[in-house]
């Protein structure tokens, strides 16, 4: 395998195989590295506002992930994704003699429709994921560089789809099996970003009245049903603002805001700035 070095003292906590890949840059989604970490309880590597999504899966040790406020301890076995354009911590946790070791890609460009695409925009920690496999045809994927590139990461994309593919499914069939009503719920509340939220049509869906629904809700996820859904519109917002160039107001029906109005003091409210300022400054430090 290909080694890299880094200049940044976090090379001093961990070291592994690199493969450094080729690529175009007119590609609007692409991994010029994947790798494995194996890191001593030193390790620690955080990125405030991260520019890239990393999708990554334990084979040995533990650790723990934060992407943003949400905090997940990881083992063997587990995968995780820390998104683009969130805070992510990645910290050691086991002793040098069992030292947390995971395999990563990282996925530049546009990275944050495919998350969405596959329902794993709010799901950075998936338990039991069983995909060491896809991650170790990526790698040999890797090995059989071509001159331009093209192949490469043709391969190591449709790698990246199939290991989306195999957590969607993982996170589908552990919501079935913890919480039939909670796999529904958020299967019906995914569905609805750009539609408005109406409690009365989602208790008669779910079956329950909305009190009953958002307590369940609640204990599994530590946040309301209208939390969830206006989270999500968010950062939907966010993506949009930065990745297109439709107008706000075309955002705004997008996501079920029939007043543009309403969306862009609603999205001022919650972030602090206003969509029109959020992707000026998202273009400036492009």
């Amino acid at each position: 395998m290909d080694m890299a070095h880094t200049n940044d003292n976090r090379a001093q906590h961990k070291y592994g195989d690199i493969h450094a890949l080729p690529y175009s840059p007119d590609l609007s989604v692409y991994i010029p590295m994947i790798g494995m970490n194996i890191c001593a309880p030193t390790y620690k590597n955080i990125r405030k506002k991260a520019d890239i999504t990393v999708l990554g899966y334990v084979i040995n040790g533990h650790g723990e992930i934060q992407v943003n406020a949400e905090k997940h301890r990881l083992g063997k076995g587990d995968a995780f994704i820390l998104r683009k354009d969130s805070k992510h911590e990645v910290t050691a946790l086991s002793d040098s003699s069992d030292p947390w070791t995971y395999y990563w890609y990282n996925l530049h460009g546009n990275s944050l429709p495919l998350l969405e695409a596959f329902h794993l925009f709010h799901t950075p920690y998936i338990p039991n994921a069983d995909i060491e496999a896809l991650f170790l045809k990526g790698f040999a994927a890797a090995k059989l560089k071509t001159e331009d590139g093209m192949d490469t990461q043709t391969s190591l994309i449709l790698s990246s789809t199939e290991i989306f593919i195999a957590l969607q499914k993982s996170v589908k069939q552990a919501a079935e099996y913890t919480s039939p009503m909670m796999g529904r719920m958020k299967l019906y509340l995914d569905q609805l970003v750009g539609e408005p939220f109406q409690s009365e049509d989602f208790a008669h869906q779910m079956g329950l009245s909305f009190k009953q629904l958002n307590r369940i809700f609640k204990q599994h996820t530590g946040s309301t049903v209208y939390q969830y859904v206006l989270t999500r519109k968010l950062d939907i917002a966010r993506m949009m603002l930065q990745d297109t160039e439709l107008p706000v107001s075309e955002i705004a029906v997008h996501l079920g805001y029939e007043d543009p109005q309403y969306f862009s003091n609603l999205f001022k409210q919650k972030t602090g700035i206003a969509p029109t300022l959020y992707r000026q400054q998202a273009n400036a430090i492009r």
